[in-house]
């Protein structure tokens, strides 16, 4: 019993200086050292990315009312614009014909309404005397109106082929050529997008779901843009 012990104990002993060797090295030039510092407070912070785009505050989409090909273009990209400013014009030649027809709606418009307003008049005095029916004055009141919407809508349509700004600013976006074919649907197309002031921008990103809890109002934010990776605004 006693050898087997004395076994044991020299095996112990063995394995131990075994560890202290590879520890400690066989030359002793590699020690192994501690260090300790003082347990501090500190802030940690959490940040929620997302990707989006930067666009202006306010901008406004200009198309047109009417079908027909773009005869003359403005402006172009970056061009300044004020508000009521031609920016561009439908090509008169298509337009002409169905401008003579506007013409003679308009005239014949202005005909059927002056009689109206006569015949209005007139059988609005003879339905105060109760001379005539509620129907026959309910007709000709309607005539009327009808005649003066038609006058309003013929000369509004007339407009359609000039093409103007609706609101100061810069023209970020061209999305038609001179000569190019526009055909106006039940959606008009988008001609021009101007932004109104280019030093007011916001940046639209759509924010995940399970971070959208974590933002609120007057948290810090950051964020980069493609043409300038490195600077942080």
């Amino acid at each position: 019993m006693k050898k087997s012990k004395l076994v044991t104990i020299g095996g112990i002993m063995l394995v131990l200086g075994l560890c202290g060797y590879f520890f400690l090295g066989a030359s002793g030039k590699e020690k192994i050292g501690w260090e300790t510092v003082k347990v501090m407070r500190g802030s940690m912070s959490n940040m929620v990315s997302a990707t989006g785009t930067v666009e202006p505050v306010t901008k406004v989409d200009v198309g047109t009312q009417v079908s027909g090909i773009i005869d003359r273009i403005y402006v172009d990209y970056n061009s300044v614009v004020k508000k009521g400013q031609l920016i561009a014009e439908m090509d008169k030649v298509t337009l002409q014909a169905e401008l003579e027809s506007q013409e003679a709606v308009l005239a014949n418009a202005k005909a059927e309404y002056d009689y109206q307003q006569k015949n209005y008049a007139r059988k609005k005095v003879l339905f105060e005397k109760k001379l005539i029916s509620d129907s026959d004055y309910e007709t000709a009141k309607s005539s009327y109106e009808k005649s003066r919407a038609d006058i309003v809508k013929v000369q509004r349509n007339l407009g359609y082929a000039v093409i103007t700004s609706p609101i100061d600013g810069v023209v970020i976006s061209r999305e038609v050529e001179e000569g190019q074919t526009v055909a106006a649907g039940f959606e008009t197309p988008t001609l021009f997008t101007i932004a109104k002031d280019l030093t007011e921008m916001q940046v639209v990103a759509d924010v995940d779901e399970a971070d959208i809890g974590q933002v609120e109002e007057g948290q810090r934010v950051t964020f980069s843009v493609d043409a300038y990776p490195n600077d942080v605004f």
